[in-house]
């Protein structure tokens, strides 16, 4: 599989993604580090909304709340959603696809932080994901981006690693790009518009 190629080319997100929570799969917690990256490039959330773009279970999602945000968390499994429901009763989160949604069914038209964590490199359509995400930031907004990539040295490329094409994409026509290095292939990313 190439960087560039989805994991499920037969199916939908829901299809592939559905099953594996239902099995129990569960991803890569918040460190520290990656808490701190957070803190440093999106600050206080001061009641501004936020979107977590395939939240799972809710983890950033609840640490967007946590820094202040009114965060909504969207996810296309419904069980992921329940586990995220189950974990921060309190959060506005939805089953929603984002690949397929349209903006009249988000909570608001624009977002002072859209984020998705470990995401980015399943999005089906890369350029149409990251063209409906600059239309849902809001004027100073920042999209967080939380992704493994594939490092030179590392050996060969796993599944859910983003090439240097996917990053190349991502990082393309921001006025600012902040990195943060949480561990030799495991990256943040703050893109401002």
């Amino acid at each position: 599989m190439t960087s560039t190629e989805t994991p499920y080319p037969a199916c939908d997100a829901v299809s592939y993604w559905e099953p594996a929570w239902r099995r129990g799969r569960r991803y890569r917690t918040i460190d520290d580090a990656e808490s701190e990256a957070m803190r440093r490039h999106l600050g206080a959330g001061r009641g501004r909304p936020a979107l977590d773009i395939g939240c799972g279970d809710g983890e950033l999602t609840g640490h967007l709340d946590r820094l202040g945000y009114r965060a909504t968390g969207i996810d296309c499994s419904p069980t992921a959603v329940a586990a995220a429901r189950r974990r921060n009763p309190e959060l506005d989160l939805r089953v929603l696809d984002f690949d397929a949604v349209t903006p009249d069914r988000l909570p608001r038209s624009a977002f002072a932080v859209v984020a998705c964590r470990l995401v980015y490199r399943w999005a089906a359509d890369k350029p149409d994901f990251l063209s409906r995400v600059r239309r849902l930031l809001a004027p100073g907004g920042v999209f967080w981006v939380v992704t493994s990539v594939h490092t030179a040295g590392q050996g060969p490329p796993r599944s859910w690693d983003a090439g240097a094409a996917d990053v190349e994409l991502l990082t393309a026509g921001w006025s600012r790009v902040r990195v943060s290095e949480l561990d030799p292939c495991f990256r943040c990313y703050a893109l401002r518009p």
